[in-house]
């Protein structure tokens, strides 16, 4: 009859479970940002963290953000009992984006405005946010190209938000003059007293446009091109003066046909 000797090898444990190292991290890896380290470990007294850039922490949850872009390895040791045991990561913090935007004010009407996202990118562009200083939402968009109308003329702060594909950001604010290109009265009196006579339309930067003048009918009462100021005296072409009353105008610019907007209003006559 065969006897056998059964050995059973147990490891050590503490309260049945295996001391161990562990964490995990939340949080964009970016130059700057404020990274959250939650301790993951097992069976630990105390914590010792090293970030790779000589700043450590004592704390079992911390936070940490890194001055520099690079590469970091980050080691949680932690003691259980006599024993040290630890775990280290490496992780790659992107350099933040340089944001910075250009405003095209050249070929779009008075209120329009071409803005294009000139930020300097470490990364592979993601969106822009942009904020028009107009009370109106946040504009979220992929195209670094955006075309934006305002709804009156005035004074304007625009704030962009660049973000890259790491989730890195940066953010700049510009302030932004939107003018009239014309200067259009909405009264006159064609009374020959010498004051307010004239239904005079003045151009702010446009150096050439034209005018035409309609009944409430859709008849075309008064039609020129012109330079800098055009003026009507309220006459019909045989040279009688107007009822009173509301007439349409619609004002062409004519430096670039293809981008300019026409504006369009009333003006209302008196006597």
């Amino acid at each position: 009859m065969h006897k056998y000797l059964l050995l059973l090898f147990i490891p050590l444990l503490f309260n049945g479970v295996f001391a161990q190292a562990d964490f995990t991290i939340q949080g964009n890896l970016c130059q700057g940002n404020t990274l959250s380290f939650t301790d993951a470990s097992v069976v630990a007294d105390s914590w010792t963290w090293d970030f790779g850039d000589t700043e450590g922490s004592n704390e079992q949850n911390t936070t940490h953000s890194y001055a520099d872009s690079g590469t970091y390895t980050v080691t949680l040791s932690i003691v259980s009992g006599a024993n040290t045991y630890s775990k280290s990561r490496t992780y790659q913090i992107s350099k933040n984006p340089t944001a910075d935007f250009l405003i095209d004010t050249t070929r779009y009407s008075s209120y329009s405005r071409i803005f294009t996202d000139s930020s300097t990118l470490y990364n592979t562009f993601s969106q822009n946010i942009w904020n028009f200083g107009d009370n109106n939402a946040a504009v979220e968009t992929q195209n670094r190209n955006y075309l934006y109308k305002y709804l009156a003329a005035g004074s304007y702060t625009v704030k962009m938000r660049v973000i890259d594909s790491k989730g890195c950001t940066d953010s700049i604010s510009k302030n932004l003059e939107i003018y009239d290109r014309f200067k259009v009265p909405n009264v006159f009196t064609p009374n020959e007293d010498l004051v307010n006579d004239e239904f005079i339309v003045t151009s702010n930067g446009v150096s050439r446009f034209s005018i035409e003048i309609y009944s409430r009918w859709g008849n075309l009462l008064f039609k020129r091109s012109g330079q800098e100021q055009i003026v009507w005296d309220g006459r019909l072409p045989d040279g009688t003066i107007v009822n009173p009353g509301t007439y349409y105008y619609v004002i062409t610019p004519q430096d670039d046909t293809d981008n300019y907007e026409t504006e369009q209003g009333f003006v209302t006559v008196f006597y």
